[in-house]
């Protein structure tokens, strides 16, 4: 029951936005598209790869957002509602941007394509930190529906990738990027391996335990520190 009860807060909390939702409108649904558009033209343009590989992060957040609104209806009336949301759907479906539904939890997974082109274009770019984070944040929130720790489908090598990234985030100085989010998932992910499998026992405890001290110095109230006690091994 406990990890239920964290499961479906963690998942609520990836999906809402801090604001209240806004329908979109045809004017949003044309500011949406004509931004993807313009995008798209600079991801596959001449332009340095730096430069192009920023619109594809911009690409992953701008689908994000989209999806963050997308999802916020289907939690509060189950369902999608309204034309334009239906058109604008549409239209994303018929091109590279697509977003499709969890048949597990109903919501939108996200469409990580963006960033995972960013980062083969330009792995030591300005924009590649972001684009790291980004996969690390959406895989893990996508992974799973009720408990954190059994995700739907998650192999060996994705979830020492994101390990991998979540190490080098920890340093990162970028505005952008959310230590405690970062630290969180992190957490997570060293039980995850533990109990995978993915790395020894003694060493994913070790690390989990390393973190979880720097969390309460760092993140002394925060609910994620909770969800991580809860967690922790016994």
């Amino acid at each position: 029951m406990k990890r239920h009860l964290i499961g479906c807060l963690l998942l609520a909390a990836a999906h809402l936005c801090s604001h209240a939702h806004d329908a979109i409108d045809a004017d949003a649904r044309k500011v949406y598209l004509q931004k993807l558009e313009s995008l798209q033209r600079t991801a596959q343009s001449a332009a340095a790869p730096a430069e192009r590989a920023a619109a594809l992060v911009e690409t992953g957040r701008t689908l994000d957002e989209i999806r963050s609104l997308l999802n916020e209806d289907i939690i509060s009336h189950g369902r999608t509602q309204g034309l334009e949301t239906s058109i604008l759907i549409d239209q994303l479906s018929a091109g590279p941007n697509r977003m499709l539904l969890s048949p597990q939890s109903g919501l939108y997974l996200a469409n990580n394509r963006p960033y995972q082109d960013a980062l083969a274009l330009a792995p030591r770019s300005p924009a590649a930190p972001l684009a790291r984070y980004m996969l690390m944040k959406n895989q893990f929130y996508d992974s799973f529906v009720d408990d954190p720790l059994k995700p739907i489908a998650q192999d060996k090598a994705t979830l020492l990738e994101m390990i991998r990234f979540g190490d080098a985030l920890r340093a990162s100085r970028d505005p952008a990027i959310d230590a405690e989010e970062v630290h969180f998932i992190l957490g997570l992910n060293y039980l995850r391996a533990r109990l995978s499998g993915a790395l020894p026992a003694a060493d994913s405890s070790r690390r989990f335990a390393d973190l979880l001290k720097i969390f309460r110095a760092r993140w002394p109230s925060s609910l994620k520190l909770a969800t991580l006690e809860a967690l922790a091994p016994q």
